[in-house]
């Protein structure tokens, strides 16, 4: 158990951090309660690291210059405080931004000033897009940007398949070759990015060709509603992930959402469901999948019962490090 990883953890009634005290890991609320679920994880940012940006449900983004200590909004220029997704380029530090309904904002500044990828909207395809729950209205659940190229964006539209840019976000094409409908999670390999990989509500897809076309790679998978994959910088083959036979309305039924942990070891092309320190079924149902950029053993898996699970041995065996939250719905590991 590393005694500095901080776990920084988004629910929908705030933010709260976890830290090892006395052997285990103690969460406290660490503000924004009442902004709405911070379904993105907080980004910290690359050149200042006390400096962080939470993207929330009702009042788009924040920052804090003193570690979550204190927050302001940030939304000059934003249009939708329904934010949904946030990210940080590794080479230019600018923010992007993805909301319902599905839009796309830029920052060069440091959240101080926004502009709007008005583009994405003016999509053919945009008239298909929706959302099972009223007002069915589609947002940009998940987002990802090239390590090697700031002007290729993807973004994951819940519901209406994959978007992409090539130019910053000027223009966009919505991309349905071998995707789902469904969309939950994009991202880029940042040792090949002509390799692109999604989470869907109907397993697993993935590209070879920069994100042109995409297949199902669900092999031993026995779940199907997909929360993100995880994976480490220094062994970007290996993927972890979890998933619920059911989506959430069904969460309610007496066997919930009966999930299972997987590990693939080929980027997708196989997978091995996990069992080490877990229940035999697990009634709650995973929402967001995480890794420590400090140790590609850690992985940590947050539910909609307020519980984060957490192996160190790379998926070996896991243990319940945190319990009684409110439901989680993003997951950032810090040190």
């Amino acid at each position: 158990m590393s005694e500095d990883r901080i776990l920084y953890i988004g629910t929908d009634k705030g933010l709260f951090t976890a830290a090892v005290r006395n052997g285990r890991y103690e969460p406290r609320a660490a503000g924004l309660q009442g902004k709405g679920a911070l379904r993105s994880p907080v980004v910290i940012d690359k050149r200042e690291p006390r400096r962080m940006y939470a993207a929330t449900g009702r009042c788009g983004v924040l920052v804090s210059e003193d570690r979550g200590e204190s927050w302001r909004e940030i939304n000059d220029g934003i249009t939708y405080k329904e934010a949904w997704s946030l990210a940080q380029h590794p080479l230019t530090g600018e923010l992007v931004l993805g909301t319902g309904p599905s839009s796309v904002f830029k920052s060069s500044d440091g959240g101080e000033s926004w502009s709007d990828c008005e583009g994405l909207r003016t999509l053919a395809e945009t008239i298909d897009w929706t959302f099972p729950n009223p007002p069915h209205v589609s947002h940009v659940k998940g987002l990802a940007l090239a390590p090697d190229d700031p002007k290729i964006i993807f973004g994951a539209i819940e519901e209406g398949w994959l978007v992409r840019s090539r130019d910053g976000g000027a223009s966009w094409q919505n991309i349905k070759e071998g995707t789902e409908f469904d969309s939950h999670s994009v991202a880029v390999m940042p040792d090949d990015p002509s390799i692109v990989i999604s989470t869907s509500g109907k397993f697993f897809y993935k590209s070879t060709n920069g994100g042109d076309s995409f297949a199902q790679s669900s092999n031993g998978l026995d779940r199907r509603y997909m929360a993100q994959v995880a994976f480490h910088p220094s062994r970007p083959k290996t993927f972890f992930t979890a998933a619920a036979a059911v989506p959430p309305p069904f969460w309610r039924r007496p066997e919930g959402g009966d999930t299972g942990f997987y590990r693939s070891d080929d980027r997708g092309d196989s997978w091995r469901r996990l069992s080490g320190g877990l229940p035999e079924h697990m009634t709650a149902a995973p929402r967001a999948v995480a890794g420590d950029a400090d140790d590609p053993d850690c992985f940590a898996v947050g539910m909609n019962d307020g519980s984060v699970w957490m192996t160190e041995d790379a998926g070996e065996s896991f243990e319940q490090i945190i319990s009684g939250i409110p439901q989680v719905m993003s997951i950032r590991v810090a040190h």
